[in-house]
């Protein structure tokens, strides 16, 4: 299989996004449709997802991308899948896609994220990790994980560019590689291979730190790794 951006070149790649409806996921949608990127936002009702990408082409007005609505199985049917959904409820979410997804790159963007009194935290989980419970209940899907630590707030502002970092991480290498060039077509996000799948478990991490970073200064940081030039 040919790297994102070479099979972009030759035909129009779409990207389906499960939970394309939410904040992350239309974010990621805007932001992509800008860059020329096609994109199927998807979600349990089909009629809402069409309303919400009639609603996006609307605000986006004249852009490369194109856009529209599914329900989340035919969503997960195209060559690279985001799950950008909660963390609860995400058994009922994946259990219908088993078979859809086999052979497609799938990208978790789902954190264990939980909130008590004292601010954010990470909920432990079995496997290790959240994308690893994902690989394990979508046993034909090439996994992924990525985007976690990238503000759906900053993703909707499409007046000016992102400054992030994006650390993909998977134990399929092509598949790594077309979902770190699909993230590098976002203005201002730097996205480079940051190791095996296992890895995922302090990326999920990354969430509830930069909202407690945020909140105690009033800040919408993000991640940004100095003296790196990802290769």
């Amino acid at each position: 299989m040919a790297a994102f951006g070479d099979t972009y070149q030759e035909q129009r790649v779409e990207v389906g996004i499960i939970g394309g409806t939410g904040a992350l996921g239309r974010g990621l949608a805007s932001r992509w449709l800008v860059a020329g990127v096609d994109v199927a936002l998807g979600s349990r009702d089909a009629g809402r997802a069409a309303t919400a990408a009639e609603e996006l082409r609307a605000e986006l007005g004249e852009v490369p991308g194109t856009v529209r609505g599914l329900g989340n199985v035919e969503a997960a049917t195209l060559p690279v899948v985001v799950l950008a959904v909660p963390y609860d409820g995400l058994d009922a979410v994946l259990e219908p896609l088993v078979d859809a997804v086999a052979g497609r790159i799938v990208v978790s963007a789902v954190n264990p994220l939980a909130f008590d009194a004292k601010g954010p935290y990470n909920e432990a989980v079995a496997e290790g990790s959240v994308a690893e419970a994902i690989a394990v209940k979508l046993p034909g899907a090439r996994m992924t994980a990525a985007f976690h630590s990238v503000s759906s707030r900053e993703l909707g502002r499409l007046d000016r560019p992102l400054d992030d970092d994006v650390p993909v991480v998977g134990d399929d290498d092509e598949a790594v590689a077309t979902v770190a060039e699909l993230a590098n077509r976002i203005d201002g996000i730097r996205a480079y291979a940051a190791g095996a799948l296992r890895m995922s478990a302090p990326l999920e991490t990354l969430t509830a730190l930069i909202i407690s970073v945020n909140k105690r200064h009033k800040a919408h940081a993000g991640l940004r790794l100095s003296r790196l030039e990802p290769r």
